[in-house]
């Protein structure tokens, strides 16, 4: 194939890293800069830019199964989630270590205790869907903890454990 032209190679990196179109400034810049470190350039740029943070997030939120209600049937406003959100976009932006990331959100509070960040971090254990005002709080205990399993399963071992909840 051809290589791309530099209106369509700016297309391209800002939709890849920032999922948002490049703004005509930044195409007239990337276009008249024939400098062999253009490219690098615009690259760190948008690395840089807050809308990395929130492009890439958004793939992780998913993983997370992140909400801002509760779901089931009365699908109640979750006011501090933003918190847990707005964490995940600032690690990336930040460039956080995969592995800080990561026990951050698993066990960030007993990692860090008296962090308030490292406590927003678990909000992934208590992203997925919840029915806080079920009568028996047992087995809403019950079923969070089989939840929080299968998600971390899932996510950072690419295992499905949410059978292990009724099979050994």
């Amino acid at each position: 194939l051809p290589e791309a032209d530099r209106h369509t190679l700016i297309r391209r990196v800002t939709f890849d890293l920032t999922g948002l179109p490049p703004t005509p400034g930044q195409v007239d810049r990337f276009v008249a800069d024939r400098s062999g470190e253009a490219y690098g350039k615009l690259v760190d740029q948008l690395l840089a830019s807050p809308a990395y943070g929130e492009r890439w997030a958004q793939l992780w939120l998913d993983l997370a199964r992140f909400a801002e209600t509760d779901g089931f049937e009365h699908d109640k406003i979750r006011r501090e989630a933003w918190k847990f959100r707005d964490w995940v976009i600032d690690a990336l932006n930040k460039d956080l270590p995969y592995d800080t990331f990561v026990q951050m959100q698993i066990a960030g509070d007993e990692l860090s205790p008296g962090d308030v960040n490292a406590a927003v971090a678990t909000g992934f254990l208590m992203a997925g869907p919840d029915m806080p005002d079920i009568n028996d709080q047992a087995e809403r205990r019950h079923t969070k903890l089989n939840e929080m399993t299968s998600t971390v399963g899932t996510v950072f071992l690419g295992l499905t454990l949410g059978c292990a909840q009724c099979h050994d």
